[in-house]
């Protein structure tokens, strides 16, 4: 792909991230609590939402006269849609395996929230579920032929296309013959690496070794730093598990000098507010660089140096005992001298719990 092109992309994904940034502080602003996808309001919001609730009788009586109009229209698509949606997944399921595509996972794209909204009446839910399941078809369906196009033509058209899905902009050029048959390679190759957005867990073959991960055979090996720079915006893999242990707490404890009760004082912890005495929170950032080591290759790479972090949050506590493992999201891969600039959006997934125990935006650079 050429450089400019690239630089772009990068920027117009940096700026797509400030935009879900902003969104993210005006749903706080709202006091809101996104949990799981559901929206669960204070109660003084709901309040204040609730007075402006219009009431189904009056809101059908005053609705203008071009809406009632257009009401046969409207919900008769639902089957159509339906059909769709059946359809599509029917062909990913039976086909994307053939074509050694991890699946699509459908429910990534729908979000039904708005029915949490206190100032939305039973119709307006009914017709918010109505859009937003239709949009997130839209959007399924969209992604499941893109990978398709991704396999089979990956090639851009003569004359520009709007609003073109987002693996579009890596296909070969129009009309460059040369390279069409290596490229179509490359990217049928990288189609078997994408992760879906709930990725499970890489093989279990393999041995584990000292330091508690076990190397896969499947582990994610790029030849050159461009191929990983390719999976931008993906999920790119996720770690082994690996279990912490009170040797390994108090062993942090002695290197760090954080000797709080809460994480070496087994029986007194086991009378604190956890339960059981937990992990230190940088204990588990510190196994990123494992999870990297053991999961991420790239052949033709000549060194790689941490560069730090953005931003990090400990979102629950880690008792002793508990199995750990990385999600790995590569947000960017900027041009350095030399090589590229990654940034990972990681996160900490503990063993039976729901919530995230650590996300953490790492940068790195890797040279070539």
């Amino acid at each position: 792909m050429d450089d400019k092109i690239t630089v772009f992309l990068e920027r117009i994904q940096q700026l797509e991230a400030q935009l879900e940034a902003e969104f993210q502080r005006k749903r706080q602003a709202l006091e809101a609590d996104f949990e799981s996808r559901k929206v669960r309001f204070e109660a003084e919001v709901l309040a204040q939402q609730r007075r402006f609730k219009e009431g189904v009788l009056r809101y059908v009586w005053t609705a203008d006269w071009r809406h009632l109009l257009t009401v046969p229209f409207i919900y008769p698509v639902l089957l159509p849609m339906l059909l769709l949606d059946v359809f599509v997944t029917l062909y990913q399921w039976v086909c994307f395996p053939l074509y050694r595509m991890p699946r699509v996972k459908r429910s990534d794209y729908f979000v039904f929230d708005r029915t949490h909204l206190a100032y939305l009446n039973l119709v307006e839910k009914i017709n918010c579920a109505y859009c937003s399941y239709g949009n997130g078809l839209i959007a399924y369906a969209r992604e499941v032929v893109g990978l398709t196009e991704k396999f089979w033509c990956p090639i851009k058209h003569s004359r520009r296309v709007l609003q073109a899905h987002p693996h579009y902009s890596g296909f070969v050029d129009y009309g460059d013959a040369q390279n069409y048959r290596d490229q179509l390679n490359q990217l049928r190759q990288q189609l078997q690496q994408i992760q879906p957005a709930s990725t499970a867990a890489l093989s279990q073959s393999g041995q584990p070794d000292a330091g508690g991960l076990t190397k896969v055979d499947g582990m994610k090996k790029f030849q050159t730093l461009a191929d990983l720079a390719a999976c931008v915006g993906q999920d790119v893999a996720t770690t082994e598990w690996v279990q912490i242990t009170q040797e390994q707490v108090n062993q942090f404890a002695e290197a760090t000098g954080d000797h709080q009760w809460i994480h070496v004082d087994v029986e007194r912890a086991k009378q604190g507010p956890f339960g059981a005495p937990i992990a230190h929170g940088f204990l588990t950032l510190s196994l990123l660089p494992q999870f990297f080591d053991k999961t991420v290759a790239v052949t033709e790479a000549r060194m790689g140096v941490n560069y730090g972090l953005n931003k990090v949050r400990f979102m629950a506590p880690v008792p002793v005992g508990s199995r750990l493992r990385g999600h790995l999201h590569l947000h960017s891969a900027t041009p350095i001298e030399g090589g590229l600039q990654i940034q990972w959006n990681v996160t900490v997934e503990r063993e039976g719990s729901d919530k995230p125990v650590c996300v953490a935006e790492s940068l790195a650079r890797i040279y070539a």
